[in-house]
């Protein structure tokens, strides 16, 4: 006898694919039952597709967070690889990483040496590749798990049937911002707009010699930490990801729904607070760097339908990132930041400029000093 879903189980099981689709299969497919943080280990090939880096290797799936918010971070050495690899290449290159280029056939694959690195430019392939899935797991490949393949299905996760359990989990990776329009039926594309937002980037470098699961145990930690403070002056945290040997976290402030008048300073009152935090709090890392912007910005969803995510996309995104990495150690701003937050002028002292890539005429930038009392007196 068949068996026919109630009008209701129809509806859940959309829903979820919807939640899902939102969330890394090494998410969704994970068990439950583990407590956070936690960090699992697996092998992987990484590829960093802004200028083509590719690196391979051991890699471990980190989740931290609370019972609120919680986050995926791939982290270990084949992660500073990439990192490194996207960092020797220009446009239009494709940079191999060491152990990637260990791994591959070597034979069939034209290459230039880079001088003093290991990694290597690719050039060109000679002949067209033929791969045999199978004698690739019967010989090295046998400690590799592979996802079954699933004719006609992009992503098995589209098809996930109702689970009250995992739904109310994958709830917690997704930002309140895209839960709310998923719990209204709403299409995702009504969040796809260009709008003036505040941008903070949150960049941890650690001292080094951690181990992967010293590592966990400290981004877990920033995490609640972050996202606390985050939260409390109505931002949130986008998303956590390894960068250059260290952690970073996107936040973004006046998001739909979240959008207050006086969100750069509110944005800049969590920066300070946030840099605050990682100083006293953390003691294995050596540096944490912020950098601040604000302007008009792309927000909203972007990727595959069954595999997508909600991000911000600009130049002012691009700012944001740089004044992290390029002024180390303090809370750093432009000069949009300074204005609209209405704040004195002796909170900010004026940086020195520097050349970023990718950055042309940023205007004046600002460190931002001013102390929790100044600015909680300030804002009341």
């Amino acid at each position: 006898m068949g068996w026919i879903k109630g009008e209701g189980e129809i509806e859940d099981s959309y829903k979820i694919s919807k939640i899902a689709a939102h969330v890394p299969d090494l998410v969704v497919y994970s068990t439950l039952t583990n407590d956070i943080p936690y960090a699992e280990n697996f092998h992987g090939v990484l590829l960093f597709a802004d200028v083509s880096g590719i690196s391979a290797g051991k890699l471990s799936k980190v989740i931290v967070g609370d019972e609120i918010s919680q986050y995926f971070v791939v982290i270990g050495r084949a992660v500073d690889e990439v990192r490194l690899a996207e960092g020797l290449a220009v446009a239009s290159t494709i940079i191999l990483s060491p152990n990637a280029w260990e791994l591959c056939e070597r034979d069939n694959i034209a290459i230039d040496p880079i001088e003093n690195e290991r990694a290597v430019k690719v050039r060109y392939i000679k002949r067209e590749p033929s791969f045999s899935v199978e004698k690739y797991q019967d010989s090295i490949g046998m400690s590799v798990e592979h996802e079954k393949v699933t004719r006609d299905c992009v992503r098995r996760a589209s098809r996930l049937m109702p689970n009250a359990e995992l739904e109310k989990t994958l709830r917690k990776y997704i930002m309140k911002t895209v839960l709310q329009k998923i719990d209204d039926d709403q299409p995702l594309e009504y969040l796809s707009e260009m709008r003036p937002a505040t941008i903070v980037f949150v960049n941890m470098q650690f001292k080094g010699g951690e181990s992967d699961q010293e590592q966990c145990m400290t981004i877990h930690q920033a995490a609640i930490g972050i996202g606390q403070q985050i939260v409390k002056h109505h931002g949130r945290v986008n998303k956590v990801f390894m960068f250059d040997k260290g952690c970073t976290f996107l936040c973004l402030f006046g998001l739909p729904g979240d959008k207050r008048e006086d969100e750069s300073a509110h944005a800049l009152q969590a920066a300070y607070g946030v840099h605050d935090l990682c100083q006293k709090e953390i003691r294995s890392l050596k540096t944490v760097s912020v950098g601040v912007t604000t302007g008009p910005v792309f927000c909203g969803v972007v990727g595959h339908p069954v595999r997508h995510e909600y991000t911000v996309i600009g130049r002012k995104v691009n700012l944001a990132a740089r004044l992290m990495m390029h002024y180390p150690g303090v809370v750093s701003c432009d000069s949009e930041t300074c204005y609209y937050s209405k704040l004195p002028a002796f909170y900010f002292n004026e940086l020195p400029k520097k050349a970023m890539k990718g950055v042309k005429n940023p205007g004046v930038l600002y460190q931002f000093m001013a102390n929790k009392q100044q600015m909680y007196d300030h804002l009341m």
